[in-house]
């Protein structure tokens, strides 16, 4: 018993490390700096308030709370990279032991699946951004984890069991509105490989009362906010809309090539489908259960035309489950050469993924994982304005007013300037010592900017917008002003 905890436990100490590395070194994708806003407006008072447009669930922002206030990080302009990401980095690798009640379940695949959660790119670049989606697929471990132990459990335990599992779909739901997908996918796989009997419907209801329970009181603030729920069934309405794409549109195809790149993705996919038709073969319902969810949440994304790369961990879970149960087969085969030589070779080219896509081009346009991202040159514009405020009588309380239609990332960037306001386009931001516009500067804005001149940044992949700064503030001859190549 001993050796099964220094194993879970060596897995966790390599999923942390490994996710603390460098966490600051990346620019803060835009998703995560909204999130970081909406944290600040918590720290300063404001409260929370559901917004069913283009914001997910509040779990991210009451798991981050405790972590902000224990780093002293009282205001928005406070916040840091790091404490933020801590908050996925916790969870994705507390989520290791997670597989250990799932092994229980479906057996050492399990604990393959732990191991590839742990090391593989896909898991560890997301479980170091600032978004939703680290927190959401480690309660979907929950409820996986409690559904199986709950059906082959009797009396006491299976209730807790279902308890457990229904505390997962709450979190679910509280993580992000789009858990009903997941419901479905798992409700459909419980139908195919098992008969439904009046025990297993108690329990579904039972489950299904503390995930209700649980959801109500992330949304409702504790139940004290309930326009939260109300807001919660309108947001449906939204995110079918935002299925269509709106900019995001992508092939059916898009996550096979997502999860099949690079130098590891093609025999992960190989392991996993091979796994898939062992554990069908063999007949065993739990095995079975873990193929048809993954068959059906990867059908549901692949058919919704709107897709973004932190979507695939959705299916990447099972999937790793299925890769775990060809390597636990082939281990039960005495098949050890063949073992450890699937082994190496996997771990040799995960581990040259890793390299490339989470520490050395982290927001590279040639990154997969890096989508949308933020340019480092970002930082250099916030290095640029805080270079002007130095010369500056007022200090870091210049007046800098940005007019773009989409400012994001920049209030994070400029965070620490007291007197920074934003305009849409069209607007007249009146004076300032600085202005931040998009490349294709607005006509009206030509008169204020006499005696200002421009340079350039990158904000994101083919998309450049312009510092206007007076022309006593133009750094001396010989310093870079150029956007980055």
């Amino acid at each position: 018993m001993r050796w099964k905890i220094l194993l879970w436990l060596s897995v966790f100490i390599l999923a942390l490390l490994l996710r603390l590395l460098q966490l600051a070194a990346r620019p803060m994708h835009t998703d995560e700096t909204v999130n970081a806003y909406l944290v600040g407006q918590l720290l300063a008072g404001e409260g929370y308030h559901y917004d069913p447009q283009d914001r997910h669930g509040p779990a991210l922002y009451v798991a981050a709370l405790p972590l902000v206030r224990l780093a002293g990080e009282k205001t928005f302009a406070a916040l840091h990279e790091r404490t933020l990401r801590l908050v996925p980095v916790l969870m994705g690798a507390l989520a290791v032991f997670l597989f250990l009640p799932l092994a229980r379940a479906v057996g050492w695949s399990a604990w393959t699946a732990a191991l590839l959660w742990a090391v593989a790119p896909l898991p560890l670049y997301y479980s170091r951004y600032f978004i939703h989606e680290t927190g959401f697929i480690a309660a979907t471990l929950v409820v996986m984890a409690g559904g199986l132990r709950a059906a082959l459990a009797t009396g006491v335990r299976a209730v807790v069991w279902t308890v457990f599992a229904g505390i997962g779909a709450g979190l679910m739901l509280a993580f992000k509105e789009t858990a009903v997908l997941n419901f479905a996918a798992l409700g459909l796989a419980t139908l195919v490989v098992a008969r439904p009997t009046w025990r297993w419907v108690q329990h579904g209801l039972l489950g299904a009362g503390v995930a209700v329970v649980v959801a109500l009181g992330f949304y409702t603030w504790g139940f004290t906010e309930w326009q939260g729920p109300v807001d919660f069934v309108r947001s449906f309405a939204r995110f079918a809309a935002r299925a269509g794409g709106e900019g995001h549109e992508k092939p059916w195809w898009y996550f096979l090539l997502l999860l099949g790149g690079g130098k590891s993705g093609a025999l992960f996919l190989v392991l996993a489908v091979w796994g898939g038709w062992l554990a069908w073969r063999a007949g065993d319902w739990r095995g079975r259960f873990v193929v048809v969810y993954a068959a059906v949440i990867f059908v549901i994304h692949s058919t919704i035309p709107y897709k973004t790369p932190w979507l695939a961990l959705n299916f990447w879970l099972p999937l790793a489950l299925l890769a775990g149960w060809t390597c636990a087969v082939l281990h039960a085969q005495r098949r050890f050469i063949a073992s450890a030589f699937i082994a190496a070779v996997l771990l040799v080219t995960l581990a040259r993924d890793v390299q490339a896509r989470v520490f050395r081009e982290p927001a590279g346009d040639r990154n997969p994982y890096a989508y949308a991202h933020t340019a480092a040159d970002v930082i250099r514009l916030q290095q640029r304005v805080e270079a002007v405020a130095e010369k500056n009588p007022a200090g870091r309380a210049l007046r800098i007013a940005v007019v773009m239609d989409d400012a994001w990332p920049l209030p994070w960037y400029l965070r620490q300037f007291s007197q920074v306001g934003f305009w849409r386009a069209a607007d007249d931001p009146g004076s300032a010592e600085v202005y931040v516009t998009s490349s294709d500067c607005p006509e009206h804005l030509h008169a204020r900017l006499q005696g200002y001149t421009p340079e350039f940044f990158g904000l994101r992949p083919n998309e450049l917008l312009l510092l206007w700064t007076k022309t006593e503030n133009l750094p001396q001859k010989g310093t870079s002003s150029t956007a980055e190549k």
